[in-house]
């Protein structure tokens, strides 16, 4: 999976959960179900806020791994 597809999948997720404290798996195998929730709330893109962040510092905790 592209980086830019796993990103997505990271961001569907902070969008109905709020964080990423969770395996890789888990945010990829949610990705599916996810989407369809955010699809339809037309006002997901608040829960948006802290996602940049929390992805980078995600990135930077797996570099290390």
């Amino acid at each position: 999976m592209s980086l830019e597809k796993t990103k997505e999948a990271y961001r569907l997720f902070w969008l109905v959960k709020g964080h990423l404290n969770t395996s890789h798996q888990c945010i990829l195998d949610c990705y599916d179900s996810y989407f369809k929730r955010v699809w339809y709330n037309e006002e997901s893109y608040v829960h948006e806020h802290g996602f940049e962040e929390a992805w980078q510092k995600k990135k930077l905790k797996s570099k290390e791994q």
